[in-house]
């Protein structure tokens, strides 16, 4: 789906260290997020290129701010799951939850931590009300 090692290569000129590992759990997610995606709309970028670029080097830019050691991470409104799966593919030691208004995202979602073996915590509601 997406070439892990341009993924590595692209990471680490963010700064950020990526193991091939995490390079292939990305990419086990991209092939969830392509296959669900026929069935439901979740994201206009399929294209492995795309999906590389737009969806987890974008999330990763926002890595150097994480702090150092254990923390949790709430990603409100996430859609697709970005940038909080990715981030949290990136430091196993994040606590992550995902908000999203729509079950049917949040449905995807527990596909993709269950096939991850990525603890997560799933919220279904707004923003405003959570």
């Amino acid at each position: 789906m997406i070439d892990c090692k341009r993924l590595i290569t692209l990471s680490a000129e963010y700064g950020v260290t990526l193991t091939a590992e995490q390079a292939e759990r990305c990419d086990a997610y991209a092939a969830l997020l392509v296959e669900w995606n026929q069935k439901m709309n979740l994201t206009g970028i399929t294209d492995p290129e795309g999906m590389l670029v737009k969806h987890f080097l974008d999330s990763f830019t926002a890595a150097r701010f994480l702090p150092n050691g254990a923390f949790s991470l709430i990603d409100v409104g996430t859609g697709a799951g970005f940038p909080g799966v990715p981030l949290a593919i990136l430091r196993p030691d994040c606590t992550l939850t995902l908000l999203d208004s729509l079950q049917k995202r949040l449905t995807f979602l527990e596909a993709v931590c269950t096939a991850l073996s990525l603890p997560a915590r799933r919220i279904h509601a707004r923003a405003e009300e959570a």
